[in-house]
């Protein structure tokens, strides 16, 4: 685990129109379920020196934590996928609002991959982290959307990795897509950062599906 810069975490309050997607997502099967109530969930967990990060399972949930102002951090489940569409529940429950978290595909253990996230101020990005470069680069600019339940209401949040396409989801609406083709395979991964107060963040009933879509490619 390392950090991930994030500059970009005072978010942008500007606002998006919903639309429709471009593709319909077709799902193939269950490939993983994780609740988190009891046993080991393959996903990481670890505590940073100085206690500045943390992911643990704790409550039935993988919970994370991270200290203001530090960079993204996250927990892969290390399974290898490609086309996937992961649909979770996310909460933040302490710190400042405005902090991002959200899931991550197609991840390394540096880090790289894309980012899909939500702020309890009520906004959302994708994001896309490349070897060598430290801030997340916007795919998606941060936005608002009033799909987003702000605070520490619960959130569900669908994300599609198919091919070169990529969206996001939030309590059933459609948020955002857009297509890049640098990652096309990696990890799954749970992801967040904080501004201000140390952020702590649940995540639970995560659900994998392998996944194709039809129509525009």
């Amino acid at each position: 685990m390392c950090w991930r810069l994030t500059a970009a975490l005072l978010l942008a309050a500007c606002s998006t129109v919903s639309r429709q997607p471009g593709a319909r997502v077709v799902l193939l099967g269950e490939r993983n379920r994780y609740s988190f109530d009891v046993g080991e969930t393959g996903w990481d967990t670890f505590t940073v020196p100085g206690n500045l990060a943390l992911f643990q399972v704790s409550n039935g949930t993988l919970e994370g934590a991270v200290v203001g102002d530090r960079g993204y951090i996250w927990s892969l489940n290390n399974v290898y996928h490609r086309n996937i569409a992961v649909e979770a529940t996310v909460r933040q429950t302490r710190g400042s609002v405005g902090n991002g978290f959200g899931l991550l595909c197609r991840a390394d253990a540096a880090g790289n991959g894309y980012y899909f996230v939500i702020s309890s101020a009520g906004q959302f990005a994708i994001l896309k982290a490349v070897p060598g470069v430290d801030d997340p680069t916007p795919l998606v600019a941060w936005q608002s959307h009033p799909a987003i339940r702000q605070g520490f209401e619960p959130n569900t949040l669908s994300i599609i990795c198919v091919d070169d396409y990529l969206a996001l989801y939030a309590n059933g609406q459609f948020l955002a897509e857009t297509r890049d083709s640098d990652f096309d395979a990696g990890a799954l991964g749970v992801v967040l950062g904080a501004t201000g107060q140390t952020a702590w963040v649940q995540f639970d009933d995560i659900r994998v599906n392998d996944a194709t879509i039809t129509g525009p490619r």
